[in-house]
């Protein structure tokens, strides 16, 4: 459809009279108003008012386009940081996965577990659980290589080293599913930008590694935070909590969803646990194994030794509670849902593919509809 045209009787007269129909008075009243800006012919305006047509046209059929007859669903407008808007269509919840999964770096002194024994069922599990993203823990640079070289799919990673020649807190992420818009890493002391220092009576080397990602199929955004805190001192435990939800403050907004997974090396019933939790000063963060409408692998104990659901301590537990988890999977509870969690506890001839086990929960990312603009 063209744009804006008098009617016949007018146009035709329109070089001859005297008297200006409609169209042409409005011009020259605006003409007069800013006379510094005049239109150059009235071709030229019928033809933007054309186009503005049938831009609000098309608009209006893309989002009136779908299943549903004769309800226009309006767009929602999400604002981007230069204050301009865009479009965010309603789309329905989306699933996707996560897994933090701590695979024992090679270690040559771990003989009938060493990683060349270990490492086909490792691998093999990941591939069928498929994590969406996926925070690995103690990882050496070659062992990682191979874990990578082996999924199945198009798996990128991200993630340095926490010290020289030493293990990675490593990202995986599915690149069908995710988009990776930005990353980085820290260390926990008093200097985080510090590669490789020590700190709070931790005798090794700890660490932080983020990635923040788009779902490609809604466009929604999250960040995902993986890290390992010191095995014995409880100061580093405490201090590097608190570091790491100051920096999610100082980073993100408070709607941001954010996951924060990893071996914490620290019970359910201690003071780091309680912080990122339920402690007020604290993100309160939800955990995924409390919060799964269905949880798979009811074991005490998320760090077994090797022993698997035969660990002494396994056996003398009370395996409903799962007090005894180190691993956890956090996230900032929003409007995501978890379906379910599960930790894996699979061995194949009685050997297991890590002495940990992996945690993996499936999650319901929300409509669109319900996502802060």
């Amino acid at each position: 459809m063209s744009g804006y045209q008098p009617p016949l009787r007018n146009r035709a007269t329109t070089r001859k009279s005297v008297v200006m129909d409609p169209f042409q008075s409005r011009l020259q009243q605006r003409a007069l108003r800013n006379p510094y800006k005049p239109h150059a012919d009235n071709t030229s305006v019928r033809v933007k008012m054309g186009l503005g047509v049938l831009f609000f046209v098309g608009i209006v059929m893309f989002f009136n386009s779908g299943p549903a007859s004769g309800t226009v669903v309006a767009p929602k407008l999400r604002q981007d940081g230069g204050g301009r808007y865009a479009a965010l269509a309603v789309l329905p919840p989306t699933p996707m996965s996560v897994m933090t999964f701590n695979v024992r770096f090679a270690s040559a002194n771990d003989g009938w577990n060493s990683w060349d024994h270990r490492k086909e069922h490792l691998i093999d599990l990941i591939n069928r659980y498929k994590p969406s993203v996926m925070g690995t823990q103690e990882g050496l640079k070659d062992q990682l290589a191979e874990i990578h070289a082996n999924l199945h799919g198009n798996y990128e990673r991200f993630g340095v080293e926490r010290e020289a020649n030493g293990e990675f807190e490593q990202i995986f992420y599915d690149t069908d599913v995710v988009t990776k818009l930005d990353g980085g890493n820290y260390w926990l002391s008093d200097n985080p930008e510090v590669p490789g220092v020590t700190a709070w009576d931790a005798p090794c080397v700890r660490m932080v590694t983020w990635c923040k990602f788009e779902l490609k199929a809604t466009r929604q955004q999250f960040v995902f935070i993986n890290t390992q805190f010191d095995h014995r001192s409880e100061l580093s435990r405490v201090n590097s909590a608190k570091l790491i939800w100051r920096r999610i403050q100082d980073t993100w907004q408070p709607d941001m969803p954010v996951f924060v997974v990893g071996d914490f090396n620290t019970y359910r019933h201690t003071s780091v646990y309680s912080y990122l939790t339920t402690d007020a000063a604290g993100p309160r963060f939800a955990e995924a194994w409390k919060t799964a409408d269905k949880t798979i692998g009811d074991v005490s104990y998320t760090y077994h030794g090797w022993a698997g659901v035969d660990n002494d301590g396994e056996k003398a537990a009370d395996v409903v509670r799962a007090a005894n988890h180190i691993d956890w999977i956090l996230y900032r509870p929003t409007t995501m849902k978890v379906l379910s969690t599960q930790v894996v506890t699979e061995a194949r001839n009685g050997r297991y593919p890590s002495d940990h086990y992996p945690i993996h929960a499936n999650i319901l990312f929300p409509s669109t509809k319900d996502v802060p603009v």
